[in-house]
């Protein structure tokens, strides 16, 4: 059973860049729903944004009405890469939400996110990410306190 990949680009025109970005998104399975403005890619799916990268078994894009899309919801064993603000990060969690609108990402479940440019590891069960602030909120549960590994440099 050969299942075509389907492969759809979205174009994004987000407020606080001057160029579109293109979001591209395959997965195994697509459907919308027109009423309500969601976009499911199913099996597979991978969503690439310039740099920006994540894979999971489900992503699910929610559209206003002027069809500019405002939250993306990567579900199911995903597995990311982002750079942004110079900083690029690398990880994992059970699911990622996106608002563009706000820049904010929220990571929950089993997350691990690493900062690779100051070579930085936190787990946590959730990470909340503001883009615009720089500013991390992370939680911890009861059997798993939050878990920072960080290098300090050598002042000689």
């Amino acid at each position: 059973s050969c299942m075509k990949k389907i492969s759809i680009s979205i174009f994004l025109y987000f407020s606080i860049l001057l160029n579109a970005d293109i979001v591209d998104i395959t997965a195994d399975h697509f459907h919308a729903d027109d009423i309500t403005k969601v976009a499911y890619f199913e099996g597979n799916a991978h969503i690439k944004q310039g740099s920006n990268e994540f894979n999971s078994s489900k992503i699910i894009v929610h559209f206003n009405k002027k069809k500019k899309a405002t939250k993306y919801e990567a579900l199911g064993d995903v597995k990311f890469d982002i750079t942004e603000s110079e900083i690029h990060y690398s990880g994992s969690a059970r699911s990622i939400t996106y608002s563009p609108n706000d820049s904010k990402y929220y990571f929950f479940g089993d997350v691990i996110l690493r900062d690779l440019t100051n070579n930085r590891k936190i787990s946590a069960q959730t990470i909340s990410l503001d883009l615009k602030t720089g500013l991390a909120d992370i939680k911890g549960a009861k059997k798993k306190p939050v878990h920072f590994i960080f290098e300090i440099e050598d002042k000689k």
